[in-house]
């Protein structure tokens, strides 16, 4: 995802737990919801779905490819199909 305030939604991520994430840099994440979980559920969940002036690009990724560091690869490898059952988000 793709934030115009990086700042807020930042504070806001360790309130998405369990669900696991990645700052890619500031403004973009990479997150990993429940199976079935749609992007209009995690807009609302970002505060995104009520009026206001901050915007966000929230897209769902089933098949990926490109050029990224491994550690962003690895990232994706490893946290594809996570179990849910952490209290706790899981970073990087």
């Amino acid at each position: 995802m793709n934030v115009s305030n990086p700042s807020g939604l930042k504070s806001l991520m360790p309130s998405l737990a369990p669900w696991v994430y990645l700052e890619l840099k500031e403004g973009e994440w990479l997150l990993v919801a429940p199976s079935g979980t749609t992007t209009e559920e995690v807009s609302g969940k970002l505060g995104f779905n009520e009026k206001g002036t901050d915007t966000a690009l929230i897209l769902r990724v089933e098949t990926y490819y490109g050029r990224n560091y491994s550690k962003v690869w690895e990232w994706i490898k490893t946290k594809r199909g996570a179990i849910f059952d952490t209290a706790a988000p899981i970073e990087g």
